[in-house]
């Protein structure tokens, strides 16, 4: 059991009485036995492609800004990891990412400082300038706003692909729930050598998503640069279908369905010299930060004979991407290991607003 390409799931089928169920082995084949797939046709239920095209205007608008405007946003002075992050700030599988992004998500205010302290991964947003970018907000607003409705519907099918009522998952959310995304640039690299790509070319370290579920928008993809490692060790280039967003499945989502849904390692290696920049706009689909564990529904023969046998011939399967928090949601809120990752990552911001929190998490890599 392993893969060579990613399945295509096509949304409208899934609201077609004729295809239904066929829609419902695809999903189900892609979370059990992938971990990733290719959502096509998603636009009345989410983001059309004129609004894609509107926020990769904004996001080529945006890191095209002199330096001085993108650090007025720096992430470092968010409390709550939001904001600006220039190439070579951030910590991936041991090693530096060689990528600029702004993170942002849905507008919350500051949570109470009498809450535990893993509820600052949620906060207020950095802005940039509105006389500088008029159209940034409103677009960002709007892209999470039906991405938020698109992430939705895709819970409920997620549920009804492993056996749970549609509902089944709605225990794990809260309506004023914070979705996050990051507008990623990768520039190319600066190395020649084919030998070096995997190793010193890191857009960013081979890692799971400590998410519910991922959408990626490939905005500006260079071909063999998104990489998914399939069950026998060998990384899979994800090749860029018009139309369409990558979908991949979180570590919480994985805790929540007992391992039935597999977070699948992925990396991005910078594009060779010469070839251009990638533009990456990933949606974060997260969970309420108090979730704990809960008694799902059981689920089914079918789907627990499918996780099985995956897992029978993935003993050998796993490989070191160095240290990572993985949620147990039996033990400790959803929001615990999103903050401690989060500290890890971007450990220059930790080092600022939590620097008793980065030794602890430093002496446990």
């Amino acid at each position: 059991m392993s893969f060579n390409s990613l399945p295509v799931i096509d949304l409208n089928q899934a609201f077609d009485a004729d295809t239904k169920n066929n829609f419902m082995n695809d999903l189900r084949h892609a979370l059990v036995e992938v971990g990733f797939f290719i959502l096509i046709n998603f636009e009345q239920h989410g983001p059309s492609q004129h609004d894609l095209k509107n926020i990769e205007e904004q996001a080529v608008s945006f890191f095209a800004l002199p330096k001085h405007f993108k650090e007025e946003v720096a992430m470092i002075n968010s409390p709550h990891f939001l904001g600006y992050t220039d190439v070579g700030k951030e910590i991936t599988s041991g090693r530096v990412d060689l990528r600029e992004q702004i993170d942002l998500a849905t507008e919350l205010p500051a949570p109470s400082k009498t809450l535990p302290l893993y509820h600052q991964v949620e906060g207020p947003n950095l802005w940039p300038n509105a006389e500088v970018l008029p159209r940034f907000r409103p677009a960002i607003t709007e892209f999470i706003e039906k991405m938020t409705a698109l992430s939705v519907t895709m819970r409920g099918l997620v549920a009804q692909a492993i056996g749970l009522p549609q509902n089944g998952l709605d225990t794990f959310f809260r309506e004023n729930q914070q979705y996050k995304m990051k507008l990623v640039s990768y520039p190319d690299s600066q190395e020649h050598s084919d030998e070096e790509s995997a190793n010193f070319r890191q857009g960013v370290g081979a890692h799971r998503d400590n998410t519910f579920m991922t959408f990626i928008y490939q905005a500006i993809e260079i071909e063999g640069s998104l990489q998914v490692e399939n069950f026998e060790g060998k990384w899979v280039p994800v090749t860029k279908t018009p139309n369409s967003l990558v979908v991949n499945v979180g570590q919480l989502l994985e805790n929540i369905t007992n391992g039935i849904c597999k977070a699948t390692i992925h990396r991005v290696v910078s594009p060779k010299k010469g070839s251009g920049g990638r533009l990456s706009i990933p949606f974060f689909q997260t969970v309420d930060t108090n979730a704990y564990q809960e008694k799902l529904a059981d689920f089914s023969p079918e789907v627990l004979l499918l996780r099985d046998e995956r897992d029978q011939q993935l003993t050998s399967w796993g490989r070191n991407v160095g240290f990572q928090f993985t949620p147990d949601l039996t033990k400790t809120p959803a929001g615990y290991s999103v903050f401690k990752n989060r500290i890890k990552s971007h450990q220059d911001v930790a080092e600022r607003w939590y620097p008793e929190e980065l030794r602890e998490v430093l002496a446990q890599i």
